[in-house]
């Protein structure tokens, strides 16, 4: 990733995680009451692991909202955003889509011209963030693959995941 990501725009710096991030995107996460809670150690791995993929939003010295993403191995032309998620303190500002279109912007300097995620049927807010990031990539998507059924999560209660496909993004 380049090291524009450490830039500063209206109070908020910008920048890669690393794995002091780590318990602080779980806190995050475990806030919102919405996400899949992984556990602490799986955002360590994301953050060590993936950082060059990902973003964090940090304001007066707390994170406030990241990205987790990585680039598949059998898609080096698609980064694939694992979470997204704003502290409930910083959401309705657009914050969700920056960091989804900056990583996007960041991760181009791979060869990147996706963007997917797993998003389920349910879930309206994560649908219009993505629809929004779309929209401000100016780039096509789909949102009807089916990704993971809920048969494929075993015993757990867990809705059917879709895929949530933008692309292809031109400059």
């Amino acid at each position: 990733m380049n090291t524009e990501n450490s830039r500063e725009i209206n109070g908020i710096v910008f920048r890669n995680p690393t794995t002091e991030d780590g318990k602080s995107l779980w806190e995050i996460t475990k806030a919102s009451g919405a996400l899949d809670l992984n556990s602490v150690y799986h955002y360590l791995i994301m953050c060590r692991h993936f950082g060059r993929t990902g973003l964090v939003a940090q304001k007066q010295g707390q994170v406030v909202g990241f990205v987790t993403a990585y680039i598949p191995p059998p898609s080096p032309d698609t980064i694939f955003v694992w979470q997204v998620a704003v502290d409930a303190k910083e959401r309705g500002q657009g914050l969700g889509v920056h960091l989804l279109t900056r990583v996007f912007q960041n991760a181009k300097a791979f060869g990147v011209q996706y963007l997917d995620a797993t998003i389920t049927p349910s879930n309206q807010a994560s649908i219009g963030l993505f629809t929004a990031a779309a929209r401000a990539l100016d780039a096509p998507f789909v949102f009807e693959e089916d990704f993971f059924s809920a048969a494929d999560f075993g015993q757990n209660v867990h809705e059917a995941e879709k895929l949530f496909h933008i692309g292809p993004i031109s400059d």
